[in-house]
């Protein structure tokens, strides 16, 4: 029996064999899958089982294979469609359209919840998913190193106030993700979030010099400039010298020349057609 999953309404995904029970795994879960790929000939160009800790890769496909994963109940079966080029290099398949991946969710091992952690595991793993952050952004992968930032924020918030003997540490490290965070989101070219998320850590550290910098580039590229020109003026007045913040006020200053230059033109242009 085959059916399209509501469940994963981003991903078409066909169940071919339901599973059995009613858990799924959740975030953290180890699973033991069985992964078969092949063209519609049938002709199984891949079959492997593998572990796979849900959360823990860092890639388009791992993120694919984690939603599917949460899904899905032990011994269930479902095909994905499977597009992805350079694992096919990888994995040594000739790359060609329309290629099908089957996943079988063999056993799996659910992690705690949220509720059944200490703070102070939730503290490593906020640790664990910033470290793993700053990998995925030295090698250039922003999307999965926005997603590791993210997590770790996660984990900061599910803590409250039940580390008060080490809240600084708990600020600082809130501060740290939220700042990596806004670094990918400005790779990625999402400058509202940018300009959000460097107010956070503003409102943590109001001296700051890279949130202010950052945010100020933010709102250049966003065209607020004077929201931009009074925080790279501020973050100036914290760190004289910074060669960056003063390089932003020249492309600032820039972008308002160009900006009254064409104000200017469009009003010539009103006036002259009323006259």
């Amino acid at each position: 029996m085959k059916m399209i999953d509501s469940r994963v309404s981003a991903l078409p995904r066909t169940i071919t064999r339901k599973g059995t029970g009613l858990e799924t795994p959740n975030y953290g879960s180890s699973c033991h899958i069985k992964l078969k790929i092949f063209p519609p000939d049938g002709t199984v160009l891949h079959n492997a089982q593998k572990k796979v800790v849900i959360g823990e890769g860092d890639s388009e496909v791992s993120e694919t294979l984690d939603k599917c994963l949460e899904c899905m109940h032990a011994q269930e079966i479902c095909l994905i469609p499977f597009d992805n080029e350079d694992l096919c290099q990888e994995l040594g398949i000739v790359y060609e359209r329309d290629l099908k991946c089957e996943i079988e969710l063999l056993s799996f091992s659910k992690a705690k919840e949220p509720w059944e952690t200490i703070p102070e595991d939730k503290m490593s793993l906020a640790k664990h998913h910033k470290e793993k952050g700053t990998d995925c952004f030295k090698s250039g992968n922003w999307t999965s190193a926005a997603r590791r930032y993210s997590q770790a924020l996660k984990q900061l918030i599910l803590i409250e106030d039940k580390l008060s003997e080490r809240k600084e540490d708990q600020e600082q490290l809130r501060a740290t993700c939220l700042l990596n965070l806004s670094a990918c989101q400005g790779k990625l070219g999402q400058y509202d979030f940018v300009a959000l998320n460097c107010t956070k850590v503003l409102s943590l550290w109001p001296t700051n010099v890279k949130a202010l910098f950052r945010r100020g580039q933010a709102f250049v590229i966003l065209n607020e400039f004077e929201k931009a020109r009074e925080d790279l003026e501020k973050a100036l007045t914290y760190d004289p010298s910074n060669r960056a913040v003063k390089d932003q006020l020249r492309i600032l200053k820039q972008k308002e020349q160009k900006h009254d230059e064409k104000l200017s033109n469009a009003l010539g242009v009103m006036f002259g057609r009323n006259m």
